[in-house]
């Protein structure tokens, strides 16, 4: 390894980022500006081979071309590395490449995948401490191909943070969009969406790093707008969207008091002002909107029994709204860009698999253990594909090839996911059952796993784990797991913002109401078992994502 090392760390000061090892490329982040993507370049590596050129990304995107065009299948281009290590930027520069070299005479008629990024990146991307434009979510993009000319994109995602919009740890930010929309919204409709200064929100201020250093987001906010037109989005659709970044801020302002009544603390709303500029700005009831964050419902044969929240669990049902609203317009403006990429038809196609970087931010939640464990398996899949090529290659040669034991990557997940008590079990187990907390989850990992070599009980009793992952260690703290993995909607929220006179609005929520419908009633028939937790949607997702890369 130190060779390897050495190796790179020479190139690297030679600006020679891009290093083979066989056909694997590794790329090193150099952090500045490098004129090696023009045209020109990508040309050189049109009519080369990866043996007569120097490496390059393009290369990579130039044999999975070629591969597609002589098979017939898709192939797949699958960028692994820690969070900051530049995979997104990679992903940018294969896409670049395809859209160059490979359009048709009529390329007027193919919708530039460049052109909806700053979308994207803008809903999707934050500061973290490892990384001032950190992705956080995971993206496949497909670039359709019909007789070697690009004729279009899609773009699919999984686990995009939502915690994120309600919290941020010290040095970090929220999700650049709301930070850009308030530095680059003209101060008339900044009024009539009752906004602010960023410092003044608690969903912007908790990490105290309002700035990035070098990010005009004014600037940005401009070319977000022009990217949002360019999908075809309306004035009314833009205002909307607007209106609903600014909503999720006015919630996270609002503040409980408690009082008690038979014994039972019960929250109650220390200033309604919030609450209606929410009401107002989302077009709803006041009313039904105060009750939703104080109160649980319970639908019974003969009425509705409302059940009065404690702060804590006001707090929750507060937050729960604000990622609601903000996941659901993700994925309408996601499917916004995917309806505008579209293909007309196709043969094949290159994709490019950009998830989470590995990593490990001091206070990890479940958030981060969804992004390694997704890690795990890449680096499983990787492990396996490298490892047949050897295989293949030592049989077409006639030497005597040695079996290779359980990989690293694979005895951790099955640690993480075998039944009944791999850790992602027990969490899917307790958080369906009503009494159920957060420290009974983690005494149950402590009991099952405390003599795992992947697992490590803290010496203190804190409300901690570490789980050895093939990268390293990476200790998870459990407040709110449980919480977070439920990950569902209460229908009355449902029904609130699905009545909504804000046409996106009503909507995203309809198409949300509808989607929690069709998977009760598949589940009541028991065709298939329901994938109601974050985690089961996850590993189904990555089930699905790892069975398009075998093909």
């Amino acid at each position: 390894e130190s060779s390897v090392l050495l190796c790179l760390k020479k190139r690297f000061h030679r600006n020679l980022i891009y290093t083979y090892i066989g056909q694997i490329l590794i790329s090193v982040n150099p952090f500045k500006d490098l004129s090696i993507y023009s045209e020109d370049v990508a040309t050189k590596y049109q009519r080369g081979t990866l043996s007569k050129n120097a490496p390059h990304i393009f290369a990579i995107a130039q044999m999975a071309y070629t591969l597609s065009q002589s098979s017939g299948q898709q192939q797949c281009v699958v960028i692994s590395g820690h969070s900051g290590s530049g995979k997104t930027e990679a992903a940018k520069a294969i896409v670049q490449y395809l859209t160059m070299l490979y359009q048709g005479s009529d390329s007027h008629r193919i919708r530039q995948p460049c052109n909806v990024l700053p979308i994207l990146e803008s809903f999707g991307n934050a500061r973290t401490i490892l990384n001032d434009n950190s992705s956080r979510f995971g993206k496949l993009l497909n670039v359709h191909l019909r007789h070697g000319i690009v004729v279009g994109t899609s773009i699919s995602q999984y686990l995009l943070e939502k915690s994120r919009v309600v919290f941020q740890a010290h040095g970090e930010r929220n999700y650049h969009v709301f930070y850009e929309l308030l530095a680059g919204l003209p101060v008339e409709q900044k009024e009539d969406l009752y906004l602010q200064e960023a410092e003044s929100y608690f969903y912007l201020n908790q990490g105290r790093a309002c700035d990035v250093l070098g990010k005009e987001d004014s600037r940005d906010f401009l070319v977000l707008v022009q990217a949002l037109q360019g999908i075809s989005l309306s004035d009314d659709e833009l205002s909307s969207t607007w209106a609903v970044l600014a909503a999720v801020l006015q919630l996270g302002n609002i503040c409980f008091t408690s009082y008690e009544k038979e014994s039972f603390e019960h929250a109650a709303i220390a200033s309604a002002t919030e609450i209606q500029i929410v009401a107002n700005l989302l077009r709803v009831s006041a009313e039904l909107l105060q009750r939703a964050v104080t109160h649980r419902v319970t639908v019974t044969s003969y009425d509705q029994i409302f059940t009065p929240l404690s702060v804590e669990g006001a707090i929750d049902a507060r937050d729960s709204i604000a990622k609601a609203l903000y996941y659901l317009l993700f994925e309408w403006l996601l499917l916004r860009i995917n309806e505008w990429l579209a293909p007309w038809e196709s043969d094949c196609a290159v994709g490019i698999v950009d998830i989470h970087g590995f990593e490990d931010l001091g206070v990890n939640s479940l958030e981060q253990l969804c992004i390694n464990f997704a890690n795990e398996h890449l680096q499983r899949f990787f492990s396996q594909t490298v490892i047949a090529q050897e295989e293949e290659e030592y049989s077409q040669e006639q030497l005597a090839w040695i079996p290779i034991s359980k990989m690293y990557s694979e005895s951790c997940l099955d640690f993480l996911t075998a039944k009944p008590h791999g850790i992602l079990c027990i969490l899917d187990d307790q958080t369906c059952l009503t009494q159920a907390t957060d420290h009974t989850f983690l005494q149950k990992c402590h009991y099952h796993h405390g003599n795992s070599p992947w697992y490590t009980k803290p010496k203190l009793p804190l409300p901690e784990f570490t789980v050895q992952h093939y990268a390293g260690p990476v200790t998870y703290q459990v407040h709110k797991f449980l919480s977070k993995n439920r990950d569902q909607l209460r229908p009355e929220v449902l029904d609130i913002f699905s009545q909504s006179h804000l046409k996106v609005v009503s909507h995203i929520f309809q198409r949300a109401k509808a989607a929690c419908g069709q998977r009760r009633e598949l589940g009541g028939r028991g065709l298939r078992p329901q994938t109601c937790t974050l985690v089961s949607k996850f590993q189904q997702s990555l089930q699905d994502l790892t069975a398009k890369l075998r093909g």
